[in-house]
């Protein structure tokens, strides 16, 4: 959910990887009165109509104050975080701790995300798209979500020592994955998350390992690790834009919707290029179609990649560098990128067929 940056739905600047990249890293939290508070059910999960159990999962990540360590696996492959989560009323605090790798923190207000890189003595600060992160669950309304996935509940199973309702969103064509959720039921806090393949089968997943819930969070464990005086302060550099004036048009798969188009500078320091930039999602899934002009000569041929529920895909428009990356399907992120129409030089739509 997930970006994307992942693109997470989001992306442009790096951190050092691209923001897109970061986000999807960002994970969270677990146990004992959220124990307590399952046990208060009486072992049956509260009476929620579909909608009312995503309105639960999404009101939690930001009203429910949380503390705890989040593991994300991908195969082989696994990294951990400690997270403290906080609502003081009017708006959400979050400090995330990478444990794994280089040091790194993410401390966000809101949608104000500030990115610690200790050794660089740097700090970014991008503004993240709602509903990006673990423990949300995308930024769409449950209306939205259930007309492009179908919810139901099975077992109660136990994460992090904690009851917990199994739900299973299923989606309704195959440009999606599917996803199974485990959601505390008193809280509506959701304790894990599994990314399925079109056969059903787990290519990700990001659970608490331990987590307290609704205990009162000291504000002391929201500062940063360092201070950082005199660390250079750098803001992602984007501007709204308008693609279709500019001569661009996207064909999004049925169901995504446009969040937002912006001009970014991206690449290093010094070669930076001016890069469009447009967010697509349908409430759960989102995608980044990134549009660099003058970066054809990069591409000889069709790329695609994937990174567990990350899919992307790059291609060549005559001088101009198509990539789309998302929490989607392989097949999707082709689609989007073969999608891209330069109106202003329809000619440039020809390009090398992927090997």
């Amino acid at each position: 959910m997930v970006a994307v940056a992942s693109v997470r739905g989001s992306g442009g600047a790096s951190c050092p990887l691209t923001l897109a990249w970061c986000w999807l890293l960002l994970l969270a939290v677990s146990s004992s009165a959220a124990a307590q508070s399952s046990r208060d059910t009486g072992g049956n999960p509260p009476a929620r109509t579909e909608a009312q159990w995503l309105q639960a999962i999404q009101a939690a990540a930001q009203r429910v104050n949380f503390a705890g360590t989040v593991v994300y696996q991908q195969g082989g492959a696994m990294r951990s975080s400690r997270i403290v989560h906080l609502w003081d009323g009017t708006s959400s605090h979050e400090r995330l701790q990478m444990l794994d790798g280089k040091p790194r923190e993410f401390i966000r207000k809101d949608t104000e995300v500030h990115c610690l890189i200790p050794e660089a003595r740097r700090v970014l600060i991008e503004r993240a798209m709602p509903g990006e992160t673990f423990p949300s669950l995308g930024g769409g309304a449950p209306r939205e979500i259930l007309e492009h996935y179908a919810l139901r509940l099975e077992t109660v199973e136990r994460v992090a020592g904690v009851d917990c309702q199994v739900l299973v969103l299923e989606p309704r064509d195959a440009m999606r994955y599917g996803h199974r959720l485990c959601v505390e039921p008193a809280s509506g806090l959701l304790l894990r998350t599994q990314t399925l393949d079109q056969r059903g089968e787990p290519i990700e997943q990001m659970a608490f390992t331990d987590v307290r819930i609704n205990e009162r969070i000291d504000r002391a464990l929201l500062r940063p690790s360092w201070s950082t005086d005199g660390w250079r302060v750098d803001r992602s550099e984007h501007r709204p834009a308008d693609l279709a004036r500019l001569g661009w048009t996207i064909s999004a798969p049925p169901g995504f919707r446009k969040l937002r188009e912006v001009e970014r500078r991206m690449g290093p320091p010094d070669a930076q290029r001016s890069t469009l930039q447009a967010v697509l999602s349908d409430g759960l899934a989102t995608l980044s179609v990134f549009i660099e002009v003058g970066g054809g000569n990069q591409v000889t041929n069709d790329l695609a990649h994937s990174h567990g529920s990350l899919s992307g895909y790059t291609r060549r428009l005559g001088d101009t560098m198509v990539t789309v990356v998302g929490e989607v399907p392989p097949a999707t992120a082709k689609a989007v990128a073969h999608g891209v129409i330069n109106n202003a030089n329809p000619a440039a739509l020809e390009s090398k067929p992927a090997r």
